[in-house]
């Protein structure tokens, strides 16, 4: 029962029972008095409501027509009258109605009229012809507008309707990555007008994508998104780290050393700044009872987050490696002979996703305690100087008063992963393949040690390491392995080249491999071993050693004298600072230390 009804129902009885008293009488004012009082609290909650609702749709369309007072008036007394959206009791208050309608215009903006000519030159001839000529095509162009608005209100209806459904259909997540400052305007406008509680930071309406690729990847950073807005820390951090005045092993820095320092950091900002993404191992970074995944759209630094439970992402990694494997079988079939069976040398799948939308920022700025049920690798690199990232949540994770963190032991599905069937058969997804060295140098003690630990200052490992990369097809098997090969033929050659360069007259420089994107490097296996693409860039590059040893000096001076070391690091505690799994507190250190020297010499 709505609420005036309520209260015109409670009064009419009260009347009935002492209208005819003397206390009645004497009351009967008293309670009018109450009755209105009631009554224009009533009018000032739904005013309220109103009002938020009105300043939300105007705030999420500022300077467009979209967001003018009629337009968006017209929107929210729609919604008010329809559904019984005021004082109904039902789940879809005005409130929730209007960020509906939000939520889908993000995707699917409600048709604007264009009273353009449509591009068509008038025919010659007077005045009055060309005006006839303009009239015309402007009724051409209300009359598609019209039939547009009608289209699009269908739509809508059928999404606000009370049994309808909310879910809001989009082709694949770059589309999801290209709203990204809309998303956040629009969490932003939620707290500019005191939204809180539960769904504050979440989309309501769940999101289906149709068409993308998964990877037990995660991106480490996203500097491609605010490009501009990066490049000039990046460039004083180079500047000043490639020209410092440290001393390394106790003598200074000559121009060699100097070269060899401004090769490292130029792979290691291009590295990063092009966005590579890490494997997911079984380490105490990645364990955790909620599972991460990328899933992306031609290229890694288009994809989104996806989150759920260990449970539902295994089963889902599962299904369409399985399908991914029937796939290559059949389309190696000649006639009525299958192949002979053979592992997938790729790293990504097909995939179809529906889940609900979060900003990877609203998740890093807590902490471990409050989100425990996250990976802690994931929430360093929320939590870090990266830029946001869309996260969608195929598993419920919090519970209902999620902004205090209680965590939801309950856990409840909000979507899936399932098996793209209408995937095109030649597939592209395309991502850095790398592999990572560590340079290291021998310390006043004899020991081997990485580079800048043997300089005085606070330590800054983003300098110690040099990653290799080539731009490889992740989603066809053939393709990710030729560029895994091209790879490790890379490593091998780049460091003979500063084996060259270095010279045979001081103590030489030794090359310790790290880690790479099909290798995590704690001691740890990978959480979906199936996805590495079965060659491992340690095998390649140690089969590439030996090939080029055979006809380089220089190559086969590192493999001969261990200057290129496959066994110096180890899974102990405290044993590997420059595992896959520790690039994120890396990198987090390093974007923090850039912020720190760009104050100190704004001051």
């Amino acid at each position: 029962m709505e609420l005036l009804e309520w209260l015109n129902a409670g009064f009419d009885l009260f009347g009935d029972k002492f209208g005819d008293t003397a206390a009645g009488k004497w009351l009967d004012h008293g309670l009018s008095a109450l009755s209105l009082l009631l009554f224009l609290f009533a009018l000032a909650l739904i005013y309220q409501e109103f009002l938020r609702c009105y300043r939300l749709l105007r705030r999420m369309n500022p300077n467009v027509r979209r967001g003018s007072r009629l337009q968006v008036a017209e929107s929210v007394l729609l919604l008010a009258i329809t559904d019984r959206a005021l004082l109904s009791r039902d789940r879809r208050t005005l409130l929730r109605r209007t960020r509906i309608l939000v939520e889908h215009e993000l995707f699917v903006p409600r048709p604007q009229p264009d009273w353009r000519d449509g591009g068509v030159e008038a025919p010659e001839g007077g005045f009055l012809g060309r005006q006839i000529w303009r009239l015309g095509g402007r009724w051409r162009a209300w009359r598609a507008y019209r039939a547009e608005l009608h289209a699009w209100r269908q739509d809508i209806r059928h999404a606000l309707a009370l049994e309808g459904n909310w879910t809001i259909h989009v082709d694949n997540p770059a589309l999801v990555s290209a709203r990204l400052d809309d998303i956040g305007r629009y969490f932003e406008c939620l707290r500019s007008l005191g939204l809180d509680g539960e769904e504050a930071d979440r989309f309501i309406c769940p999101i289906e994508i149709a068409s993308g690729f998964i990877a037990p990847l995660h991106l480490l950073t996203g500097l491609l998104i605010q490009f501009n807005d990066k490049w000039r820390p990046i460039l004083e951090s180079f500047d000043r780290d490639a020209n410092s005045s440290a001393e390394a092993a106790g003598r200074p820095i000559d121009a060699t050393d100097r070269d060899l320092r401004q090769i490292q950091l130029f792979i290691y900002n291009c590295w990063l700044l092009w966005g590579p993404s890490i494997p997911i191992c079984e380490c105490r970074n990645w364990d955790a009872r909620y599972a991460v995944v990328q899933y992306g759209y031609g290229d890694e630094n288009n994809s989104i987050e996806v989150v759920g439970s260990r449970r539902d992402i295994a089963a889902a990694l599962k299904g369409l490696m399985d399908g991914q494997c029937r796939h290559e079988r059949a389309i190696g079939t000649v006639g009525a002979t299958p192949p002979p069976d053979k592992p997938f040398t790729g790293m990504a799948v097909p995939a179809n996703v529906m889940g609900r939308l979060r900003l990877s920022r609203s998740l890093g700025r807590r902490t471990a305690s409050q989100v425990n049920a996250l990976p802690q690798a994931a929430l360093t690199s929320w939590g870090g100087g990266q830029d946001e990232r869309p996260v969608l949540f195929i598993s419920e994770i919090v519970s209902s008063n999620a902004v205090e963190g209680d965590v939801e032991r309950r856990e409840a599905s909000r979507g899936h992963i399932i098996m793209d069937t209408g995937a095109y058969p030649s597939r592209y997804y395309s991502a850095y393949l790398w592999a990572a060295v560590v340079v290291l140098m021998r310390g006043p003690d004899g020991r081997l040690t990485p580079l800048t630990s043997l300089q005085p200052g606070p330590a800054q490992p983003w300098k110690d390491f040099i990653p290799f990369f080539e731009h490889g097809n992740l989603a066809d098997p053939e393709s990710c392995l030729f560029g895994k090969r091209q790879l490790a033929l890379k490593v091998v050659s780049g460091l003979a080249a500063a084996v060259r360069q270095w010279g045979t007259d001081r103590e030489p420089l030794t090359f310790a491999f790290a880690c790479a994107i099909d290798e995590a490097g704690c001691g740890h296996r990978l959480a979906y071993p199936d996805w590495s693409g079965h060659f491992t860039m340690r095998t390649l590059i140690a089969e590439a050693l030996d090939s080029l040893a055979e006809s380089d000096a220089a190559a086969r001076r590192l493999r001969d004298d261990k200057l290129l070391r496959f066994d110096y690091f180890n899974g102990q505690p405290g044993g590997h600072d420059f595992s896959a799994c520790g690039f994120p507190g890396i990198v987090s250190a390093h974007y923090d230390w850039m912020d720190e020297t760009t104050a100190s010499r704004s001051d």
